[in-house]
């Protein structure tokens, strides 16, 4: 089993996003502005979160990967580092790398979590999925038809890259447009019919913290992970047990 997470400069992270662009614009500057201030110890607090919640809550080995072209300081040590081109204009779409040969992934059952995660209790029903590729449901009532890509799940190889990265890579432009730079949307675009769900395969194990979690003196019963889609993020939720599961 193989766990990645990606973290790149970019419209999530960055207040001035690509400086040495002309012509970029922010399309996430007023989710930027409601987050506060990165400051630069940050991501590297995000990333060894979620390593930790991982080791903590896994049932099996695992290898922890992150992608990133930053220098990050202050890593934990059993961290893999591992560089990847950005293909994109202003670097957005960068987690269809791993869908690629060029990852090095072929051959691994892969667990994508994003950085702005809390891991809360085990995530065996999670890493027992070893089927072609798994994500969740879109939280908003009305809109679960459609995938979301915060915890994905996948078999690397020839298939997945066929179905995720040729077709991103032959036109990449033509990506960008049609998603936004947002990579659920090429998920949906891609994969929304031929997924398995995990409100499916695992019912109620990936939970909403807006939706689930907000405001309740514990996590929800039997879930593994609690995802900050949009606002707040991790360090801004302010419920006691975060200190449990978060630093």
């Amino acid at each position: 089993m193989i766990v990645v997470c990606f973290y790149w400069q970019g419209d999530r992270w960055q207040q001035q996003g690509f400086r040495d662009q002309e012509g970029y614009k922010n399309k996430l500057q007023h989710q930027l502005n409601r987050a506060g201030q990165i400051t630069d110890d940050l991501p590297a607090r995000y990333i060894n979160n979620l390593y930790k919640g991982v080791k903590q809550f896994a049932d099996r080995d695992f290898q922890f990967i992150c992608f990133t072209n930053e220098k990050l300081t202050g890593l934990d040590s059993n961290i893999n580092v591992c560089t990847f081109p950005m293909v994109t204009r202003c670097g957005v779409l960068p987690r269809l790398f791993m869908f690629s040969r060029g990852a090095g992934l072929f051959g691994h059952q892969v667990l994508c979590i994003d950085i702005d995660v809390i891991v809360v209790g085990s995530l065996a029903p999670l890493m027992k999925y070893d089927g072609l590729f798994c994500a969740r449901s879109k939280f908003k009532p009305g809109e679960t038809f459609k995938l979301d890509g915060d915890v994905m799940s996948f078999r690397a190889g020839e298939e997945t890259e066929k179905i995720f990265w040729l077709p991103f890579i032959k036109d990449v432009d033509a990506a960008v447009e049609l998603t936004q730079g947002r990579e659920r949307y090429w998920v949906r675009h891609v994969a929304n019919d031929l997924a398995d769900r995990w409100d499916k395969v695992a019912p109620g194990v990936v939970l909403s913290y807006k939706w689930h979690a907000k405001g309740k003196p514990v996590p929800p019963k039997g879930a593994s992970i609690i995802s900050c889609h949009g606002m707040p993020r991790p360090h801004q939720v302010k419920d006691k047990w975060i200190k449990e599961y978060w630093q």
